[in-house]
């Protein structure tokens, strides 16, 4: 498990900056929830922390070391994002195989390593289905399987239950959930969705205009809301925490 840190991180675009000094610690094998509303920058940290993106100012560090410098493909960082990127000509098994391959595992460590997956994310017996053919969270299970078949030392997931269906998101919340303690990755994940950070993440940081205004555990945040705005970007949890 690792550490990742973002260290005074700052984006601009023009005269805008879409990250403002941001400062965020994620624990070896913590689920780290960024939660925000649209445009205030969460997207973008998601970006810089991959490697897609680079910052103007600011530093990225996993466990005590910079990745500044590392092109995307060298900082072994598993991403999901929003669409989960499947290719739809390939199989599940082929999807799943597809980051393996490009680093050249032998037929049989492939072959190891996706049985092994397809435990972890309940997929045995889907893995000759295209993507077409899978719901939309069994698709969410073979992205989430691709990202973690290279072994990362931190996870990203990109807004992982906007395209699932009320009717099963919370069962795959929970899978989800579930699958990141077993693989216990150190996961940053974010998301515009009150009721998907307070039930995924271990602690959850607060973004408005590209600045993190409160970090902290869910119950902490509920008790004690920074200010005003953290209160009013958190009101939908008061009424369902309350019935829970």
């Amino acid at each position: 498990m690792k550490e990742l840190r973002v260290q005074e991180v700052t984006v601009r675009y023009g005269e805008v900056k879409a990250l403002d000094m941001v400062e965020l610690t994620v624990s070896p094998g913590e689920f780290m929830v960024v939660m925000g509303p649209s445009g205030c920058g969460k997207t973008t940290l998601l970006l810089v922390v991959l490697g897609a993106l680079t910052a103007d100012e600011g530093h990225i560090w996993i466990d005590g070391e910079t990745i500044d410098e590392l092109p995307l493909d060298e900082r072994n960082i598993g991403y999901v994002p929003q669409d989960f990127g499947l290719f739809p000509h390939l199989s599940a098994y082929e999807n799943i195989a597809f980051g393996l391959r490009v680093r050249k595992y032998s037929e049989e460590r492939i072959r190891k390593r996706i049985d092994e997956l397809l435990l972890t994310v309940n997929l045995r017996g889907l893995e000759k289905r295209k993507p077409r053919e899978l719901s939309a969270g069994q698709r969410q299970r073979v992205a989430l399987a691709r990202a973690l078949a290279i072994n990362p030392s931190v996870l990203l997931l990109d807004e992982p239950l906007s395209n699932i269906d009320e009717a099963t998101k919370a069962e795959v919340r929970a899978n989800l959930k579930e699958i990141q303690r077993e693989s216990k990755v150190t996961t940053l994940c974010v998301t515009h969705n009150p009721e998907d950070s307070f039930q995924l993440g271990d602690r959850i940081a607060i973004m408005y205009s590209g600045k993190i205004i409160q970090c902290d555990a869910p119950q902490s945040i509920l008790d004690n809301p920074k200010n005003e705005l953290v209160k009013r970007l958190i009101a939908p949890m008061y009424i369902l925490w309350n019935k829970g």
